[in-house]
């Protein structure tokens, strides 16, 4: 920050550079106002917040002499890249530095950068020098020794704003460039940066900020300025900035300068739009109990508040997604940016839904935050959204409704046949005579057809391997359903529980009646049987004649494509099929 002439400066805390009392022509007085994320900006490595990974690697590059000649700092918008890249300028010219990797913040050097005036660091903004003569210009000043320093450092921020014609011009220079030069580039778009620049950089990512480390930043700063603000509003000050400490640092300077030095949670709400947890959880409690009715009521009062409903969905869209991570993986519950009270709060709601319903909504959630960005009426998005999410989490999903089914009725009576105890099935009506259930396997194998249509439906990967077998009989309240030898292999596909609960209910649904189901292997009988015995001469159906192969068929092994594909595959005939 430079100095006006007759200006008189005051050094804050830390010898971060205050408020300056400033003489104007009439001789008056007025205050220069610096903002809070100018004031706060880190002087040291400790003070850069939710970075330690960075801040690690770079203080024990410069302890051990192993400082590369060029950096890049990826990361969201307000989490430190620029201001790590002046930290590392100012300890590479720190004068009194010695073994410490921290600047002394007191030397001559530490002063002009951190005022921005020195020869010896220059700051360059790629998005006002993107043609390819201001990078020219650069690589012909790159030769020159440093005025005060051991290097000069260039810091150009947003770098992938650079022309295509400024990338290569820059490419030789960046990666030989003099001993006494060190680039430092930062990006918030790292996709559009050329690869031949990444691969002469050793590159960093900066994460997004967590929020408890943003709470404790800000807690920091009010209690530095002698503020009185509320837990929760710096909570939702911090909910607000979605990982950046710069964006929490201008939103607490703006609330303050509209509430005053008292700030409590309904300020910062009313004046960002934002809702609060409270609500937040109350509209997930009735999504997920079907209340569709207190979930668009909310959603009024919220419209009506002037409340952003854009930010409403994405906001519920995370708490939806924290259910959903408890509910398949407790142990991340650590990793969820969440007090405790909120924490508590959210596994106990986690029991009011599964895992698959949470899935539904999550994926309902994610398509009206999309639309919502684009959607002329925000409010109709959100409440259509909410409707359907509603319905997700209260319909009944397949794998209740299987396990109701095998737990039977809640009357005590005898459970309904299962594929999962095919031995002991439940007479929910009376059987049929023999010759009743030898007429039963007759339409059973004229209509084989539809069935394995209907079991396809819901079990795709079993409908074609049920194709080999052919109901045989029925013994008592289940369909034998037949494999021959030859394909006994295919008896663990069709076995799986959710392919038995399919077949069972086609089986059903064509007889017209409950019935279970079990597989045998063994050779098909010409005439079918019923409950073990010969069924009646009227109830005959005779088994058709058995297809004659083509001779064309036959001499398929000996075609030539055939034998080059087996050549080709390694493979050999198993069978050959009309």
């Amino acid at each position: 920050m430079a100095v006006l002439p007759g200006a008189v400066g005051v050094l804050a805390r830390g010898g971060r550079l205050g408020r300056g009392a400033i003489r104007n022509p009439v001789g008056r007085t007025t205050m220069a106002y610096e903002v809070l994320a100018r004031k706060w900006r880190p002087q040291q490595f400790e003070e850069v917040v939710g970075q330690g990974h960075v801040i690690q690697t770079l203080t024990r590059a410069i302890r051990t002499n192993r400082v590369a000649h060029a950096y890049l700092f990826v990361g969201p918008r307000g989490t430190g890249k620029t201001t790590t890249a002046r930290l590392l300028a100012k300890a590479l010219n720190c004068q009194k530095r010695g073994d410490n990797p921290d600047p002394c913040d007191a030397c001559d050097s530490c002063r002009e950068i951190a005022a921005g005036n020195s020869l010896d660091v220059v700051e360059i903004d790629a998005a006002s020098n993107t043609q390819v003569d201001h990078v020219r210009e650069l690589r012909d000043n790159v030769r020159y020794a440093p005025a005060r320093g051991p290097f000069k450092v260039y810091i150009i921020d947003e770098v992938h704003m650079l022309s295509t014609g400024a990338f290569n011009a820059l490419l030789k220079t960046l990666e030989e460039p003099p001993a006494h030069v060190k680039f430092l580039l930062a990006t918030t778009d790292v996709h559009k940066v050329p690869a031949t620049i990444l691969s002469r950089c050793q590159r960093f990512d900066l994460r997004r900020i967590g929020l408890k480390e943003i709470v404790g930043r800000l807690e920091e700063i009010a209690r530095a300025e002698k503020w009185t603000v509320s837990p929760e509003a710096l909570l939702a000050i911090a909910r607000g900035a979605e990982g950046g400490l710069r964006d929490a640092e201008s939103a607490l300077d703006q609330i303050v300068s509209f509430r005053g030095e008292t700030v409590e949670e309904a300020d910062v709400l009313g004046v960002f739009g934002l809702v609060s947890w409270t609500t937040i959880d109350r509209l997930a409690t009735a999504v997920l109990k079907g209340d569709s009715a207190e979930a668009l009521k909310t959603v009024a009062e919220l419209d009506e508040g002037g409340r952003d409903l854009q930010r409403l969905v994405q906001e519920l869209l995370g708490h939806f997604r924290n259910l959903l991570v408890w509910t398949h993986a407790p142990d991340l519950a650590g990793t969820f940016d969440l007090t405790e009270a909120q924490l508590d709060g959210l596994k106990a709601q986690a029991a009011l839904a599964d895992g698959e319903k949470l899935l539904r909504v999550v994926e309902i959630l994610t398509e009206a935050a999309n639309q919502a960005r684009f959607a002329l009426s925000r409010r109709t998005v959100v409440e259509v959204a909410l409707l359907k999410a509603a319905r997700a989490a209260s319909v009944v999903s397949l794998d209740e409704l299987i396990a109701r089914i095998e737990a039977g009725p809640a009357d005590g009576g005898a459970p309904a046949p299962s594929a999962a105890n095919p031995s002991s099935p439940a007479r929910v009506a009376e059987a049929p005579p023999a010759a009743g259930r030898a007429g039963e396997v007759a339409r059973l194998k004229q209509g084989w057809a539809a069935v394995l249509e209907r079991v396809a439906e819901t079990a795709q990967l079993a409908a074609p391997y049920l194709k080999e077998a052919e109901p045989l009989r029925i013994e008592g309240d289940h369909v034998v359903l037949g494999f021959d030898p030859e394909f006994e292999e295919h008896l663990p596909r069709v076995q799986t529980p959710r392919a038995m609960q399919a077949i069972e209910q086609a089986v059903r649904h064509e007889l017209r009646r409950p019935v279970g189901i079990r597989f045998v292997v063994e050779d098909r009988p010409k005439v079918p049987v019923g409950n073990g015995g010969a069924a009646p001469p009227a109830a005959v159906v005779p088994e058709p004649p058995p297809k004659k192969k083509s001779p064309a068929k036959k001499k398929l092994a000996e075609d030539p494509a055939v034998k080059k594909t087996m050549a080709e595959f390694d493979a050999e005939v198993i069978e050959i099929r009309e």
